[in-house]
């Protein structure tokens, strides 16, 4: 019975001992852009992938129909509700209480943020290639005095291929990419974020108020797997990002000094490395499905080209997050008129989304208004925003 007695507080110490090590999950941002043809088509896109934004969302988009250069794309947006996010553009240029009641307003409803993006890309005739650097920001508590959030810049490199292949009558493509990334990912406690947001209201220096916080960097490689079924006007597709999810490789400091080395000779500094036996930073995979109605109307496409597609995205990550069924669906319709403006809506996690386009020659000009869930069920945290894209592309 004694043998029996230690052989059970062996086991358990041994269990123990393996819960305990099991490295604690970071969930880092997925590499995705705040694309206004994107975001104002309720974020649906994987059936739909085509052109540059197929590089963030379905690499069987490369072997659509049609090539896409995009000499350069800056995007940039903002997380605030649209009326709001007037004021406080406008407030920046006179700084002031008036300012600070905005940011409170909306740090403690629905968050606040900034990002932008800018990169080129070539894809088509099943190849996508592309560069893209995004920041992307976010900050948000109960009260003032509660919020926290993070600062996180990636510089990524996309390089895939995709086949397409005709089988039973279906035209099918699959497609495939890597993607190495180099990552800053700054948490902002609540000392930081507090000291950000009292910069920004009051027209301080906005970097110098981030120099004591954390901040990890170093590198990743994501791969992405795509397929889409088409018959006719109708098409099926998957995604599956982040292939078993991206694990990023960090070292730590402090923010200032990583901008110091960047401003001196353009690299990391040497820092801490971080344990990848305590913490384990990862991008989780999604997978997500999506259908596309796209008729061809011949000869009147020129003058107007409608397209309706709904997408289930993150399948993996609701049932995890436990949220609610909502934020799996994502409905996007366009119509193209005389193949110069865009006019788009769609449905994002439950919340009306819009915007449209102008091309003229080379220049590509969209916007969007949309609105996101980051609660975990739906009216939590509606999170609204407005993007805006100018590019050189053809």
């Amino acid at each position: 019975m004694k043998r029996i007695f230690i052989l059970l507080l062996l086991l358990t110490f041994v269990t123990g001992f393996s819960v305990s090590a099991e490295p604690k999950r970071i969930i880092e941002r997925p590499f995705v852009p705040m694309s206004p043809e994107v975001m104002a088509q309720g974020g649906s896109f994987v059936a739909a992938a085509h052109g540059y934004n197929s590089l963030f969302y379905n690499p069987a988009g490369f072997a659509e129909k049609g090539s896409s250069v995009t000499i350069a794309s800056l995007t940039t947006w903002i997380y605030s509700n649209p009326a709001r996010a007037y004021g406080l553009l406008k407030g920046m240029s006179n700084p002031g209480t008036e300012m600070f009641g905005l940011l409170n307003d909306q740090l403690t409803s629905g968050g606040f943020g900034v990002g932008a993006s800018m990169g080129i890309g070539i894809t088509g005739r099943g190849l996508g290639l592309g560069a893209v650097f995004i920041m992307d920001s976010y900050l948000y508590g109960p009260t003032m005095l509660g919020i926290e959030g993070d600062v996180t810049g990636t510089l990524g490199f996309i390089g895939g291929l995709a086949l397409p292949v005709n089988l039973f009558g279906l035209n099918f493509k699959a497609g495939v990419d890597v993607r190495p990334m180099i990552r800053i990912h700054a948490p902002l406690l609540n000392k930081d974020a507090l000291g950000l947001i009292m910069s920004l209201a009051s027209g301080g220096d906005v970097m110098a108020a981030l120099n004591n916080a954390t901040a990890y960097h170093g590198f990743g490689l994501g791969l992405d797997f795509g397929l889409s079924a088409a018959k006719g006007p109708l098409k099926a597709a998957l995604s599956v990002r982040d292939l078993a999810g991206t694990r990023f490789y960090y070292s730590a400091n402090s923010f200032k000094e990583v901008a110091d080395s960047f401003g001196s000779n353009g690299s990391f500094p040497d820092g801490t490395e971080v344990s990848q036996d305590e913490y384990e930073y990862v991008i989780p995979m999604n997978i997500s499905g999506g259908v596309e109605f796209h008729p061809d109307l011949e000869v009147l496409s020129f003058l107007i080209d409608p397209s309706v597609h709904a997408d289930l995205q993150d399948l993996v990550g609701v049932i995890r997050d436990k949220r609610t069924p909502w934020t799996l669906l994502h409905i996007g319709s366009e119509v193209k008129l005389a193949r110069i403006f865009s006019v788009r809506a769609g449905f994002n996690q439950g919340y009306i989304t819009m915007g449209g386009g102008i091309r003229l020659l080379f220049l590509d000009v969209n916007a969007a208004l949309f609105t996101r869930e980051l609660g975990r069920h739906l009216g939590d945290r509606p999170n609204s925003g407005v993007t805006v894209e100018a590019a050189l592309r053809f």
